[in-house]
Parts: structure tokens; sequence; C-alpha cells
């Protein structure tokens, strides 16, 4: 595509790109809520010119890395990884599920990585050792206290019980990065009306149906998962591979939920506050999920439907 942009816009996006960068720097939440509008203004300048779009990455990363932290570095380099995604994933007519799926993953390896790689140049402390100083800090409160509100709670299983969500931090990165990037996709569909870059195509929440693979893979996590330990590196993958396919196994039945819902004529305000306690109650909705997985529900009342 022929560049049409200016030098204005391409000094603009940059001075945008480092706003987000230092504000994601003093809060990842206002980073993240702010996220959509960054890479809608990449998406556009990407569109008009993908020279331009890399331009202003090396015109950023270049001074980024010599002169700055390399946490803004590192945030920049996410920002550009996920744009590129999203903006693969519109220029190919991908739906809107598979995006929600490569962004994910992109966000998350991306993070991940980047964490990785500032612990490895010595630029943060190693996350185990800042775990560790944390939990020993809670230990120390819960004992402390222990005469007052904390007299029945066993120490160890206090103590075990944070260890397990330490383990389990990258499935937790995972899940974070999915509502993230379900916010930034919700909002570029509204940012992206009557644009020339088409938003994905649109299913609503009552259709989202995972595979029945997700349905045996919980299971075989599940089975796998009672004969391993997670201080091993093979208990740790298998534990954090169940976490993420037990959220999808929830929002699957929060789906059929909401589906089953407006398939009984409900008005769809109350049916949306229903869904609210059912996301609080996130073992019924668990078992909910896999129910429908097993007796396929939704399928037969569609067919009823017909």
């Amino acid at each position: 595509m022929k560049p049409n942009v200016s030098l204005g816009q391409t000094f603009l996006a940059i001075l945008i790109s480092f706003v987000f960068i230092a504000i994601t720097t003093i809060s990842v939440l206002l980073g993240a809520v702010i996220l959509p509008l960054v890479v809608y203004y990449l998406l556009n300048i990407k569109h008009k010119s993908n020279y331009h779009f890399w331009l202003i990455f090396i015109s950023f990363l270049l001074p980024a890395f010599l002169f700055l932290s390399p946490v803004i570095w590192m945030w920049f380099v996410v920002l550009y990884i996920l744009t590129a995604v999203i903006y693969h994933t519109l220029s190919k007519g991908f739906s809107q599920e598979l995006t929600l799926f490569y962004g994910t993953f992109a966000l998350m390896l991306s993070v991940v990585g980047g964490l990785n790689l500032l612990q490895m140049t010595g630029v943060i402390n190693p996350l185990a050792d800042t775990y560790m100083d944390v939990r020993n800090w809670y230990v120390e409160q819960v004992e402390g206290m222990g005469a007052l509100n904390f007299a029945a709670l066993d120490i160890d299983v206090f103590r075990m019980a944070l260890d397990q969500l330490f383990i389990q931090l990258p499935a937790f990165i995972t899940i974070i990065s999915f509502f993230v990037v379900l916010y930034t996709v919700l909002m570029l569909r509204l940012l992206l009306q009557n644009k020339e870059l088409k938003p994905w195509p649109y299913l609503s929440f009552k259709d989202w149906a995972f595979p029945r693979f997700i349905l045996y893979l919980f299971f075989i996590l599940y089975i796998v998962s009672l004969f391993t330990s997670p201080e091993d590196t093979f208990g740790t993958i298998i534990s954090n591979a169940y976490v993420v396919v037990e959220w999808a196994v929830f929002l699957h039945g929060l789906s059929f939920a909401y589906f089953f819902f407006l398939e009984k004529n409900m008005n769809k305000v109350l049916a949306i506050l229903l869904l609210i306690p059912l996301a609080i109650l996130r073992p019924l909705t668990v078992i909910i999920g896999l129910m429908e997985m097993v007796f396929r529900f939704r399928l037969s009342m569609k067919l009823k439907r017909k």
C-alpha cells in the first residue's frame, strides 16, 4: 500500500505510545483501560502504511533501549505484538472468537517472555524471591493475629494455598490476558464502525460454545493432576493447563446459561443480571458447563426450536 501517513501522524503515534507506556508503568490497570485507543490508532497507521507502522516501532524502540528503562521497552514490544496480531485477524477476516484466542496467547506469551527477560538481565528481582518476601510477610501477619481472627486457621494450609497461587501464576496471566483482549476487541468494534477496517464477524455471547475436546482435556488434566506434584516441572504445567481449561468450561457454562434464559423468552436485561450470581458462584457454573458439554442441551433446544 502506498504510504500516506504524515510526519505529524508519525510523531503523534510515538507520543501516544509513550503516554500509554508511562501510564502502564504507573498502573497496569489504567494502561489496560486506554489500551484499545492506542491499538486503534496504530491499526489505522498500519492499514495505511506498513512502512510507517514499523518506522514508528524502530524510532521508539532504539531510544527506549538505549536511554529508557527496560520495562518501558518491554511494554512497547508487547503493545506492538498485540497490535500486529489484531491487525492480522482483521485483514484475514478471522472470527471474533479466533481473534480472542490469538490475542490472548500473544499477550500472555509476550508478557511472560518479557518478565523472564527482565529477570535474566537483572532488571527486576526473580519472581520467586519477590513471592517469598510477600508470603513471609503475610504469614507473619496471620501468625501475629492468630489469637484474634485466625485462631482456627492452619498456617501450613494458608502457606500451601499461597504457594499454589504462585505456581499457577502463568495460568492467571493467561486468564487476565483473555479479559484484557476481550475488552480491547469489544472497544475496537465500536471504534471501527464505518471505517476502512471492518470489525470481525459478530457472534453473540449466548452462542459461545467450546468444542467437546475441552471436556476430554478437562478430565484428562484432572486425572493426571491426581498423580503429579505441583512442585515439579511437569506438575506445574498440568496445574496451569488445568486452570486455563477450567476457565474455558466456566465461560461455556455462563454462555449456556445466557442462551437458556433467552430461549425461555426472559427479558434480556434480567438475563444479564442473572449471570452475575452465576459468575460469582464459579464452581456451580463450571458444573453447568460440564453437564452441557456432556448432554448437549444447547443443541437439543436448537433442534426443538426448528
